[in-house]
């Protein structure tokens, strides 16, 4: 549904218009605009509407799909309406007009006012009472702003909180938020910048809590860092705020408002004042390579989207602007090694803002990583992901399941099929996954082994497609969405009175998001990887290629990895330069899977004295040298290191360690 809408209600309640120029009015089709009109509707025909009169309650209701009576407020609600009620209207507000709006008792009112006041006093801002003016905010104009903002931005997160947030506004003025997002709308056609739905509604939202404010609020300049300056949020700006007001628009006013649009706008490549952050991505970049031991294939194209991401990022943490990041506990929760490692790599960024990047903004980036590194993983198995079939009677029984798994798999390279008793005989550098119609006592295999039948039930089949997928998450398979798991069982069930389709659609997604949820990880810790043997103290001066050299040899000497692999090491550092210097006088040397590696492994080397790395700007003391056989599996164990390294006492501690014991005490931090 349109805002536009509250255009042709404020203007022809109780009277007909006709549909061609409600349709002209609104901007929408004719078919559009009879869909969205008749909830509002006192009769119709095929020329004519008639508007009946509606009250403000009544249209967000319609809005949003929601009636007032399911709508209680929490605390954090509430203390933020409260807080946007008085900033918007600047003062004549009362604890009557707190509980006519919040439906809670004074005493609500009270407390909550209480504890505004608390947390205002940390920015030096007051909440003030008195009974000429109401109530009234004190402060620096710009800290009050920032604080609306942030509050806002909070409550759009929630049904209930956009529910008082769009009351308040119609209430105020039935079309101002119709009248500032149609402005947007209008000066972003004018340039090339766009909006998505969401932030074009957030910034229409704090125009129209701001309007009383502007040109009558002394606006501070903020000169805490160097501004990048856009001509085309500035137009916009402009533009907006000219349609809203009479008031003369200051250069001060024009700019805060173009610097809160340039916190939603993606970076601009072409925008010369903006590659002062150029450097700043490829070194975010080139950290993260190096922290999680992957070469991203597509170096461009991860430029362009980090640095779109991070010109808004840059305003939002300059100003203190918040951006809720409602998926950041799931982050943590189930994408913690990508999320610690992406916060180490992120750590040039904060050397320009100056502070620390919120977590929700490190949880974005953790998002732009974590897919680019899943990505790396699917071309890889799309590459490499083969199968072999075994069966005891021999080819002619294996070719029948071959039909059948083909169907179910149709993305595996099934390399051969053949009898069990020529298992032994078959490369195992050939094939990644066996099925068999018996079990196999080989425990020797290192690979992923699956019982089946020649022929499968469907309920058989289900049950394999899962198991597969869970481990091998196979391109190009998908479950059926909720949709289509209704429509199939449909004509064989019924419907219960008040049951809708949609309850059943919410149902089913929750179970299936539920089978999917990440189970516990199962990838080793560092300290399971870095074992005594994989230790050692070297007193001899060596130089940065035999440090490499020995570092690896506790892998070597293990079988987890070839010589060749050693060699490649070193070869990548000659052809990429210092990509392995992680910083503080720490290197981890690796290759890829393919260069020689046999199992997943780690191993370190501390040197007494530290060697220079091709360069005196890369001097290196410990040498942590990594065997991984994905993008993956050695995630878990190096973000460990990185929480471990990022404790300086740690740092201290491993360098002056004098036996393996002691490093052992000290890696084993990690995992806590």
């Amino acid at each position: 549904m349109d805002e536009m809408i509250t255009y042709l209600l404020k203007n022809y309640s109780g009277k007909e218009i006709p549909w061609s120029e409600a349709s002209t009015i609104i901007g929408k089709t004719m078919n559009e605009v009879k869909k969205q009109l008749r909830p509002f509707s006192s009769s119709y025909n095929e020329h004519y509407v008639k508007l009946k009169k509606i009250k403000p309650i009544e249209w967000v209701e319609t809005f949003l799909g929601i009636s007032r009576y399911e709508v209680v407020y929490t605390e954090k609600e509430r203390s933020h309406l409260l807080y946007l009620m008085v900033y918007s209207e600047k003062e004549g507000l009362s604890v009557f007009h707190f509980q006519e709006f919040l439906k809670v008792s004074k005493g609500t009112i009270l407390s909550d006012i209480k504890k505004i006041r608390e947390m205002l006093s940390v920015e030096n801002c007051q909440l003030l009472y008195s009974r000429k003016r109401g109530f009234t905010l004190l402060g620096s104009e710009f800290q009050l702003r920032r604080e609306a903002k942030n509050r806002l931005a909070s409550l759009l997160q929630t049904t209930n909180g956009r529910f008082g947030v769009m009351l308040w506004l119609v209430s105020m003025d039935f079309v101002l938020v119709a009248q500032v997002k149609k402005a947007i709308i209008n000066a972003c056609l004018r340039t090339t910048i766009q909006l998505a739905p969401s932030r074009m509604e957030e910034l229409a939202f704090f125009y129209s809590l701001t309007k009383k404010r502007i040109g009558d609020s002394k606006l501070e300049e903020h000169d805490e860092l160097p501004i990048i300056h856009s001509n085309e949020t500035a137009s916009i700006s402009k533009e907006v705020l000219s349609s809203i007001t009479e008031t003369p628009i200051t250069e001060k006013e024009n700019q805060f408002f173009s610097r809160c649009l340039m916190t939603f706008v993606q970076g601009n490549l072409h925008d010369q004042s903006q590659e002062f952050l150029f450097s700043c991505v490829a070194e975010i970049i080139h950290r993260m390579e190096a922290l999680v031991a992957v070469r991203f294939e597509s170096f461009k194209e991860l430029f362009d989207n980090l640095y779109f991401h991070l010109v808004p990022a840059y305003y939002r943490m300059v100003y203190g602007f918040y951006l809720p990041n409602p998926m950041i506990k799931q982050i943590k929760s189930q994408y913690g090694a990508i999320y610690e490692l992406t916060k180490k790599a992120l750590q040039p960024f904060e050397k320009i803002i100056r502070k620390k990047i919120p977590e929700e903004e490190i949880g974005f980036f953790s998002i732009l990583f974590g897919g680019e590194i899943r990505k790396s993983n699917l071309l890889a198995q799309q590459k490499r992901i083969r199968a072999i079939i075994l069966c005891p009677s021999g080819i002619s029984s294996s070719l029948i399941l071959k039909s059948e798994l083909a169907h179910l798999f149709p993305t595996l390279f099934f390399t051969q099929t053949d009898s069990i008793d020529r298992l032994h005989e078959i490369d195992e550098e050939t094939y990644d996954i066996i099925f068999s119609t018996v079990k196999i006592n080989q425990l020797s295999l290192k690979k992923s082994i699956y019982l089946v039948k020649p022929i499968m039930s469907d309920l058989e089949k289900n049950k394999l497609l899962n198991m597969v997928q869970n481990e091998w998450l196979i391109p190009g398979f998908s479950l059926p969405t909720a949709r289509e798991i209704f429509d199939a069982i449909k004509p064989y069930i019924h419907l219960n009175e008040g049951i809708e389709e949609e309850k059943i659609y919410r149902i089913i997604n929750r179970k299936i998001n539920k089978s999917f949820e990440r189970k516990e990880d199962c990838r080793p810790m560092l300290s399971q990887l870095i074992t005594s043997e994989m230790i050692q103290l070297v007193p001899k001066q060596v130089n940065w290629k035999e440090a490499i050299t020995l570092a690896a040899k506790p892998l070597l000497d293990t079988e987890k990895i070839t010589t060749s692999y050693i060699e490649a090491m070193i070869d990548r550092v000659n052809q990429y330069g210092a990509f392995i210097y992680i910083g503080d006088r720490i290197a981890l040397p690796h290759a890829r899977p393919e260069d020689g590696v046999n199992e997943l492994g780690m191993s370190l080397l501390k040197l007494d004295e530290p060697v220079d790395l091709l360069d005196e700007k890369h001097p290196v003391q410990l040498f942590i040298c990594l065997a991984a056989i994905d993008n993956d599996a050695h995630l878990r164990a190096l973000a460990n290191l990185t929480k471990l390294l990022s404790k300086k006492e740690n740092l201290q501690a491993l360098m002056h360690a004098q036996s393996t014991e002691e490093i052992r005490k000290i890696i084993k931090k990690g995992d806590e």
